[in-house]
């Protein structure tokens, strides 16, 4: 579950205005992840869609203008998160052939925008409830699941055994289908790298 709620939305949105470093980190640490995956659905490479974000972030750090609510918040972190991905792809496009592909997807993202942010803040909270899992259980189904590995490969990174992999994955589900809505478990089980 999300940790927005140990914090009163408009304490947090008071701190983040006067440039308090620990609500700026807690806006980092929830919203991180689900920008790189957003990002980097733009620009095709993780790598840049980091430093995209860390600049979102930078902007968020120098904005002086308050935010009204939490909702705005997030549209900000999108959208400056969007805007500065699709800038990245306008400046890396060199040939005819790029830029048409670039302005044929554009047109795709633009449509499918909305679907896309309810879909990220989908994985954000199942990324968010499988930190919260036991450790040694959380880091195999994310290894698993999310990173695709297979349990023969996880347990040799691990040194563990595989019938331990097989165990630790099958509770990590088993917890993971307690605490998740079951459109959200569907909804992990199906878009996750698992083979």
């Amino acid at each position: 579950m999300s940790q927005l709620s140990s914090y009163n939305e408009q304490q947090l949105l008071r701190g983040l205005t006067s440039g308090d470093t620990l609500y700026y980190s807690f806006i980092f640490k929830e919203y991180y992840s689900a920008l790189c995956l957003y990002a980097s659905r733009i620009v095709g490479e993780p790598g840049h869609a980091e430093d995209i974000v860390q600049d979102v972030f930078e902007k968020l750090w120098q904005k002086q203008s308050p935010f009204e609510n939490l909702r705005h918040l997030k549209d900000f972190l999108y959208k400056a998160t969007r805007n500065a991905a699709l800038n990245f792809m306008k400046g890396v496009q060199h040939s005819q052939e790029r830029q048409a592909r670039f302005l044929n997807e554009q047109e795709v993202l633009t449509a499918a925008e909305d679907l896309e942010i309810i879909r990220m803040e989908v994985f954000r909270g199942i990324y968010l409830e499988i930190d919260n899992l036991p450790e040694q259980c959380g880091k195999i189904v994310r290894m698993s699941y999310i990173e695709g590995l297979k349990n023969e490969q996880i347990a040799e990174i691990l040194n563990i055994s595989l019938q331990t992999v097989k165990n630790q994955k099958t509770r990590g589900m088993k917890l993971l289908r307690m605490r998740l809505s079951p459109v959200v478990f569907a909804l992990f089980s199906l878009f996750s790298h698992h083979q």
